[in-house]
């Protein structure tokens, strides 16, 4: 099964981009709308749920995803977004976007460092990018590699697939960032208390080592 179809079928079926606590906390962190000609680009926006809770802040959104069935799904919802693959390019035109967002993106694409590159390219000087990348040397997947475990065992047991095509440590992370011409500004790590479960966000490093989620905010590197 191709990517686009599994994602199309979940769609189909009832699939929706449900705004978690990550999306929450990256919103307070790109704050009020600084004018109202703010312009958000709004990466694999899926059915478009976060894009309508950025507009109603008072961003001037555009989505882009590469399921046509959630592009057809947000455009009802009255949103402006296209359908397009995300590791053939952005099909928009350079420097036009203040803002990126990016949630649950960068390990679906087959070639980061190029989607990394393009927003870059779309973005104004010193516009801003806001994503949230897996962090998958946390110390379960750590435990796992020691007894001889694939840390992906567990889903391809129950989905028969694994959609995630890079392992992201933050070393590789900031790699991809600084090689893509994007200034790495904070990093927040989201991790799950055991005690009720719930998400905790911190921007504690000594925590790193809990967390499956990297939320980070960066800046395109401004160019003379």
């Amino acid at each position: 099964m191709q990517a686009d179809d599994r994602e199309n079928m979940l769609y189909s079926n009832g699939k929706r981009c449900s705004i978690q606590d990550e999306e929450v906390f990256m919103m307070n962190l790109l704050g009020e709308v600084k004018n109202q000609n703010t312009k958000l680009l709004d990466i694999g926006c899926g059915t478009g749920e976060i894009s309508i809770a950025l507009k109603e802040k008072g961003y001037e959104t555009f989505g882009i995803d590469f399921s046509n069935i959630a592009i057809d799904i947000a455009s009802k919802a009255g949103l402006n977004c296209i359908h397009a693959d995300l590791d053939k390019g952005l099909p928009l035109e350079d420097q036009s976007f203040d803002i990126a967002w990016a949630g649950d993106v960068m390990e679906h694409v087959f070639d980061p460092i190029g989607v990394f590159n393009e927003i870059n390219r779309v973005l104004k000087s010193n516009g801003e990018f806001y994503a949230t990348i897996p962090y998958d040397l946390n110390l379960k997947t750590r435990i796992k590699t020691l007894i001889g475990r694939s840390y992906q065992e567990g889903v391809y047991k129950k989905y028969k697939q694994f959609k995630h095509h890079s392992f992201f440590s933050e070393n590789l992370m900031r790699f991809m960032y600084k090689s893509s011409g994007l200034k790495i500004k904070s990093i927040s790590y989201v991790l799950i208390n055991p005690l009720n479960r719930k998400k905790i966000i911190t921007s504690l490093k000594l925590f790193r080592i809990f967390s499956h989620l990297m939320i980070v905010k960066a800046e395109k590197i401004k160019t003379i």
